[in-house]
């Protein structure tokens, strides 16, 4: 199936100003990952996260007044559009048996008597576990980006792995840069997020390079520069196809999604933005200019 039929778009030719395009947020990102930072959630601070659910709607003011009566005045306190409550605190050790879960019950109960509350989700993770996860997520990206180097480079020369490769720190550097900008907590929901948009990410890219090596192999009176727009626009019907589906998904996920789904979806409808865009102008458009400035034997 061809959505966009015979198309002719000189992508390999306009490199430069998608180059131009790509530096540009990888500044806004970067810039904002040194300026803003992140803002980490439970998972790799440690402490508790209830998520709560009164009978009839309370004000933010109402529970803070609460957790400062239990010396947690402090706390992060969200509301989403259903009056749900996200309250993060600190690690604290509220002694023998108690937990902040049961201490916070016993104030809510006191200053809403009359609301009844339900605790729909409780996470503690300890400082010790979450500064293990620190280490574990940025081993598991480290491993990733390597196996993708050696698979891509294997499948189809080093100019693609490397390409490959810089296409997804590319994603990833805009990725971190979305989450700064948005004050969005990173989280293990968030690092599977960026997780599956690798995958995502390198899928595309695969496809595409799969496309430029069967068409050098088939055309000899071409240039790699014609050869290569030949292969984005042979690719484009799939490409626009594979993302609308994925689009409207995470949209209706976006919109109709629990809080926690939200996060989720709004980092992989970015992330599948940044895939599709750089597996045409960054893999592609990096491999052209490589054979440019260093022709490989076949091609001279």
């Amino acid at each position: 199936m061809r959505l966009i039929p015979d198309t002719h778009f000189d992508f390999a030719g306009k490199r430069g100003l998608f180059f131009g395009l790509t530096g540009v947020l990888l500044l806004i990102s970067i810039g904002s990952l040194v300026f803003r930072g992140f803002k980490y959630g439970v998972d790799f601070t440690g402490g508790s996260l209830l998520q709560i659910r009164f009978e009839k709607r309370v004000s933010v003011e109402a529970m803070r007044s609460a957790l400062s009566a239990v010396g947690e005045g402090g706390a992060t306190i969200q509301q989403d559009e259903r009056g749900d409550f996200f309250v993060r605190v600190k690690p604290k050790d509220f002694g023998g048996q108690e937990t902040f879960s049961s201490v916070l019950g016993r104030q809510l109960s006191a200053a809403f008597p009359d609301n009844p509350f339900e605790v729909l989700r409780e996470e503690t993770v300890g400082p010790q576990v979450s500064r293990e996860l620190q280490g574990k997520v940025l081993l598991a990206l480290a491993i990733g980006l390597i196996g993708i180097l050696i698979y891509v480079s294997f499948r189809f020369n080093f100019q693609f792995g490397v390409a490959a490769v810089m296409s997804l720190i590319v994603v990833t550097i805009i990725e971190l840069g979305f989450l700064s900008l948005t004050g969005m907590e990173i989280t293990m929901t968030v690092i599977a997020a960026l997780l599956t948009v690798i995958g995502y990410a390198v899928n595309d890219s695969i496809v595409v390079s799969d496309r430029i090596r069967e068409d050098v192999r088939k055309i000899r009176q071409e240039t790699f520069l014609q050869i290569v727009n030949r292969a984005l626009n042979e690719t484009l019907s799939r490409t626009v196809i594979t993302g609308l589906s994925v689009f409207f998904v995470l949209i209706a996920l976006l919109l109709l999604g629990a809080a926690s789904i939200k996060d989720f979806a709004a980092i992989m409808l970015v992330g599948m933005v940044m895939g599709t865009y750089s597996s045409i102008f960054v893999v592609a458009n990096a491999v052209v200019e490589w054979e440019q400035r260093f022709p490989s034997k076949r091609r001279r």
